[in-house]
This record gives structure tokens, sequence and C-alpha cells, in this order.
């Protein structure tokens, strides 16, 4: 009778352990992993919007509302853009559109248009700066020359070419041989004095080794000349 009871009470003591165990198990949430912050920090995020230049040659044109509208072609694409302001951008002309937002299925109340794609910029890159003056040294034996309008020009002959170029007031005789050293060229000048028009002369200040009659300088309103 007393190993029965003994057996007994050892059955309900172990039925009673392996059940707490049992629960505990069930009972308890399996650990999470802890995150990494740096790892998280590092991924890469959605971008908020698409910014894009874009170049190439305007195909359209138009200015409304506050923003000129290019249609620019490039590679055989043409993409729209929109740069606020005017600034008189002609049909043909290469232009480079700063980076812009892009938006996609954007209509324009004011053009009663709707554009799949367009960039929104604040402007063109400028590359309309004027190029350096591009001075010269010439010289040859003065073949004609005459006075007119506040300029002594000349006609110089060297090794077979002409060259016309046109001077502050001074004397000059034909045969003589002249240089000089600073010579600023300019295409299709008109002279309304000599009523007409020359494809190509070249301005100056003086001529080598001497000065202008008087101390005379060019015209008002002529370029400056480099010394």
């Amino acid at each position: 009778m007393k190993k029965r009871m003994v057996a007994a009470a050892s059955m309900s003591v172990g039925v009673m352990a392996l059940f707490q165990a049992g629960c505990t198990t069930v009972s308890k949430p399996a650990a999470k992993p802890a995150a990494d912050p740096a790892a998280a920090q590092n991924a890469p995020q959605p971008a908020d919007y698409e910014v894009r230049a874009l170049s190439g040659k305007v195909a359209e044109s138009m200015y409304v509302a506050g923003y000129t509208y290019l249609k620019v072609e490039k590679d055989g694409k043409a993409t729209w853009a929109a740069v606020s302001g005017d600034p008189k951008v002609e049909v043909g002309k290469e232009v480079e559109v700063k980076k812009g937002m892009v938006l996609k299925n954007f209509t324009s109340k004011s053009l009663n248009r709707k554009f799949d794609e367009i960039i929104f910029s604040d402007g063109l890159v400028a590359h309309d700066q004027a190029p350096p003056i591009s001075m010269q040294a010439i010289g040859g034996k003065v073949a004609e020359t005459m006075d007119a309008g506040g300029y002594s020009y000349a006609r110089l002959e060297k090794d077979g070419k002409s060259v016309w170029v046109a001077l502050p007031i001074m004397q000059l005789k034909v045969g003589q041989e002249i240089e000089i050293e600073n010579a600023m060229p300019m295409n299709s000048f008109s002279s309304k004095s000599l009523n007409r028009t020359f494809d190509v002369i070249y301005f100056a200040s003086g001529i080598k080794g001497g000065q202008p009659a008087g101390g005379q300088t060019m015209p008002p309103g002529h370029p400056p000349i480099g010394k």
C-alpha cells in the first residue's frame, strides 16, 4: 500500500513538472534580434521627386504666364521644360536647362495642354559670355590711304595679300612701311563717312614707333583698343 502511494505521488509530481515546463515554453515569446540603427540609417530611401538637367536644340518655344515652355530635342528624343521668366530663346538654338523638378502628367491651364513629362527649372545655363578680344600684330606697305570721319584708313600689302586698317588721324604715305602691334579685327564694319563696308578691318590706337598726330584718340563710341 505504501509503495502504491509513493508511486502515485511521484507520478503526480512528474506530470506537474512537465505541465509547468510546457506552459513556460508556450507562453514565453521568442526573442527578436535587436535592430541595427546604423543599417537602418544607411538603407536607401525613396526620393520624394526626380531632379534632372536638360540640354539640346530648341524645337519649340513659347512664353505663357511667367514661364517659357521649351521643347528641347537631343539624340532623336524631345523633352519639354518650363523655364522661369522670358529668356528670349529662339528656335534652333542650343540650350542647357538648369536642374529642375520633373513632373509627370502635368496640365497647364494657361496652355490648355497636358504634358506627359516636363522639367520645371529656374533658368538656363549661361554660355553667352563674350570671348576675349583677339589682338593681333599686322604690318605691310601702305598701298592706299584716306582720311574720313576721324580715322586714317590704310590698305596694307604684304606677301601678296591686302588688309585694311583704321587708325586715329595721322600722316600716312603710299609706299610707307608700318607695323601695328595691337590691332583688333572687326567683321562687316560699315563706314558711313566712306559709304563703304569692309569685310574685315583692323582698328588700332597707333603704329609701332610712332604716335598719332596731335596725340588724338579714337573717335567717341569706338570700342576700346588694347595697348
